[in-house]
């Protein structure tokens, strides 16, 4: 060894023992960090570039037949800071490009931010698709905080509002279609998994195998024309007969396409939540579903249905009407409007309307059958339309009428029983097209992107006539309006059939029929020789000298089916026909 070596051997020992403890420690370090705290600093890695987010696919669109848009969602945001950690830094930051992005006065978000709560809403409901430049501004400030939710839009505001129904802050349907439809119309929900990047930007993960997918669109056998049409001329008629409500619906009677429905009040969809609490279920009600009352007159071609089935419409035989007075075997008596009438034949008591006529007509079928062509008409049980809160009306078991003939023979002229307007369509749709009982269909199409449904062939339920007691009962339609009760809802240029209708209504606090409010209705066929439509129209307690179906409601159809001729390119055509005929 070298004096060199022996000199410096000391020191080299010690090097070297520094340089292998600084290897154990590294070594050991690393090992430690590899294999000991491995999990929790993946745990740490994961937490700070990975997140997972609760996604939900777009709720489905809402089309009419001829693919008018009539509901869609967009989304919106809210944006919120935890104002008890942010600083006043940050605080003049959100004030300066939220004042200068949706131009208002910096007071306004000054006077918010002096809240120092944890969950602290600066502004709420701005469409994304609108505002891009600012969120994406607003993500570079670290504090603030922006959530997301869809949104829900109704282009036409109030048509067809109890129809379509609408949808609450959670995105959930209530009521029409939205709540009948809801599960089909919401998009499925899953766990989404997002990765940051180096520059924080938030991308898809790739371990994502799948998206939420979108709901189902559904088209409706919805006309918006022709819904308009219907519910501007009911507005009308509500507002210059100062009634309490009003309803109509239309159907395609060789199909049972609903083409419109409509009830007064209306409201708009994209204002709902504005009706007062106690009101508001005034406005959601769908009265042609979902009311039930005593039809009237409007009822009395049951009657005269089972009448022309058994053969009793002979042109010459009278039926003596008392002079407006009748009581008979009946406890009570019944009577005609105003002085009443001697002596009409079977055609006339329909135009004419006589209760005691018809009655009479009664006496002549037997209980059995009239009961059984109740029935046949789809009257006391619910038709299943896709609709919710539909009432199936009230008829008592034929066991009670056995021992109460005069409830009914009051059933003949409309009275003690319960309908809606959609059964009472859906029983005129079985005169207009030859004696079928038909399904009501408010669904088109739907569409979803793991199938299609598309509903085309009309549901036949059975047949409660055959053709020779249609058209009779058609003859007997137009004859009331051309010289009947229903004069105000003729047109010279087309051929319409229909049955007007008063009904009282019943007063439960006095437990008696009410002497002043009445519910005008009108059932209309048109064209009658070549039916495409079916309407039922009521108007719930107009003044009381337009408390006559043939006052109120008539007119108010009339105004509908012209309005429908300047829309309907086959009606005008066949308008033409019958001004050159």
């Amino acid at each position: 060894m070298s004096r060199l070596y022996i000199k410096y051997q000391q020191r080299f020992r010690i090097f070297k023992n520094i340089i292998l403890l600084i290897s154990l420690f590294v070594l050991f370090n690393f090992f430690s960090i590899q294999i000991i705290k491995s999990n929790s600093y993946k745990e740490q890695i994961i937490t700070k570039t990975k997140s997972y987010r609760h996604n939900k696919g777009h709720r489905g669109n809402l089309y009419d037949r001829n693919d008018n848009l009539l509901a869609y969602s967009i989304q919106k945001c809210l944006i919120w800071i935890n104002g008890s950690n942010s600083s006043s830094n940050d605080k003049n930051k959100i004030i300066d490009l939220l004042s200068s992005q949706l131009d208002f006065p910096k007071s306004k978000y000054q006077h918010i931010l002096t809240d120092n709560s944890k969950y602290l809403v600066i502004e709420k409901d701005l469409i994304v698709q609108d505002h891009k430049v600012l969120i994406e501004k607003i993500n570079n400030i670290k504090q603030v905080r922006i959530d997301y939710y869809n949104h829900r839009l109704y282009p036409y505001n109030e048509l067809a509002a109890q129809l379509i129904g609408f949808t609450d802050y959670q995105n959930q349907g209530k009521y029409g279609i939205e709540g009948f439809f809801n599960k089909i119309l919401s998009g499925s929900e899953s766990v989404v998994e997002y990765n940051r990047t180096a520059s924080g930007k938030t991308i898809l993960s790739q371990n994502t195998s799948s998206l939420p997918s979108n709901g189902a669109d559904i088209t409706l056998t919805l006309d918006i024309k022709i819904q308009e049409i219907l519910q501007n001329q009911l507005s009308e008629a509500y507002s210059k007969n100062k009634a309490k409500s009003a309803n109509g619906i239309i159907v395609n009677p060789n199909n049972g396409e609903i083409l419109a429905m409509a009830s007064i009040p209306d409201f708009d969809l994209n204002h709902y939540n504005k009706l007062s609490k106690d009101s508001a279920q005034f406005y959601y009600i769908n009265r042609p579903v979902s009311s039930a009352y005593e039809p009237g007159s409007t009822f009395k071609v049951v009657c005269f249905t089972d009448a022309i089935d058994k053969g009793l419409n002979n042109k010459e035989e009278k039926y003596f009407c008392e002079n407006g007075f009748y009581k008979g075997k009946y406890i009570d008596a019944f009577k005609d409007h105003d002085s009443g009438y001697d002596s009409l034949t079977f055609d006339e008591v329909f135009s004419n309307s006589s209760n005691i006529g018809t009655v009479k007509i009664f006496q002549d079928l037997s209980m059995e059958s009239f009961y059984t062509k109740i029935k046949k008409f789809g009257f006391g049980i619910k038709t299943n339309i896709s609709l919710m809160d539909e009432h199936k009306g009230e008829i008592k078991p034929f066991q009670y009428y056995k021992n109460n003939i005069r409830d009914l023979a009051s059933i003949s002229i409309g009275q003690s029983i319960l309908v809606t307007n959609l059964q009472l369509a859906l029983a005129y749709c079985s005169i207009a097209n030859g004696g079928y009982m038909l399904k009501p269909q408010v669904i088109k199409k739907i569409n979803h992107k793991n199938y299609s449904d598309q509903l085309q062939t009309p549901t036949i339920l059975y047949r409660n006539m055959d053709k020779n007691t249609s058209n009779i009962a058609k003859h007997l339609l137009e004859k009331t309006v051309r010289e009947g009760t229903a004069k105000k809802a003729y047109l010279y240029n087309l051929s319409v059939g229909g049955k007007t209708g008063t009904a009282e209504i019943w007063d439960i606090d006095n437990k008696e029929y009410s002497k002043n409010e009445f519910i005008s209705s009108f059932a209309s066929i048109f064209p009658i020789d070549d039916p495409k439509y079916v309407m039922i129209i009521s108007i719930e307690s107009p003044m009381y000298n337009k408390r006559w179906g043939g006052e109120s409601a008539a007119p108010c159809a009339k105004d509908i089916i012209e309005d429908i001729m300047f829309y309907d390119k086959e009606l005008i055509n066949k308008s033409r026909l019958n001004a050159k005929a």
